[in-house]
């Protein structure tokens, strides 16, 4: 008798174990993923009705078919991304941003999935500012925690009498700089391009700045997501749908 009730306990342990690791199984297969985004960043993430949508939207949703990962995005001012990634708020950021040594101190990078330059938006009656010389006097409007930031308070170290005017989100600098309260916006070219199609009495300027890489953006610790992620962009970016988004969104 003794030896039956040991034998029934230990059948009762070994399918609660079994339970358990079925659980577990279960529990990691439905992990959803937190992204962060910006969308106020035309042609990369926007508002659309109470959507967001935009080429890091549709790259991110390819990824998902490619990876089997599951996302939920939510929005945010880029200013806010670094930190809420920092703190685990999100697990990653996928918002056009540029790869930096300063920001690589804190978080990992995939691999590279955009090319993109940095270029200066002006009035459509300003003077053409064609070297960086011809900044020097100018008030420039940036949006807070871009590379176009950095790249701002720079100037404002080495040439002569330039101020930085910081925005939250880029339609309040291009509303600034229309009404003259600033001379230029530094951002990234197919943003401007994009703002210049759809705003009046803007355009480029001839001086080009820095050439960047946009990445997805994960925690140090997260290495396991990263790997999934860069295999999943390597197959992405060297097929046929890659194009595509370029072709819907970008030329």
């Amino acid at each position: 008798m003794k030896k039956m009730m040991k034998l029934m306990m230990v059948m009762v342990s070994l399918l609660i174990i079994g339970c358990g690791s079925e659980k577990v199984a279960e529990t990691k297969e439905e992990k959803v993923y937190i992204v962060g985004t910006a969308p106020n960043f035309v042609p990369f993430e926007y508002m659309k009705g109470d959507k967001i949508v935009g080429f890091d939207m549709d790259l991110l949703a390819e990824i998902s078919k490619e990876s089997g990962l599951k996302f939920k995005v939510v929005g945010m001012d880029f200013s806010g991304l670094l930190p809420a990634l920092q703190t685990k708020k999100i697990d990653l950021i996928v918002a056009g941003m540029s790869v930096t040594e300063a920001r690589k101190k804190n978080v990992n990078f995939s691999l590279p999935y955009f090319d993109v330059s940095q270029v200066i938006m002006v009035g459509e009656g300003s003077k053409n500012i064609g070297q960086e010389s011809d900044i020097e006097g100018k008030k420039i409007g940036v949006v807070m925690g871009t590379t176009s930031d950095t790249l701002a308070d720079d100037f404002s170290k080495k040439l002569n009498g330039v101020e930085v005017q910081k925005y939250n989100k880029l339609h309040e600098a291009v509303l600034s700089l229309q009404a003259e309260k600033i001379d230029m916006i530094i951002l990234d070219y197919q943003q401007a391009s994009k703002t210049i199609e759809k705003n009046d009495g803007l355009k480029l300027a001839t001086h080009v700045l820095q050439s960047e890489n946009y990445a997805i953006a994960i925690g140090k610790e997260d290495v396991e997501l990263l790997t999934v992620i860069d295999k999943a962009l390597k197959k992405i970016v060297n097929g046929e749908k890659y194009n595509e988004l370029v072709k819907t969104y970008i030329k």
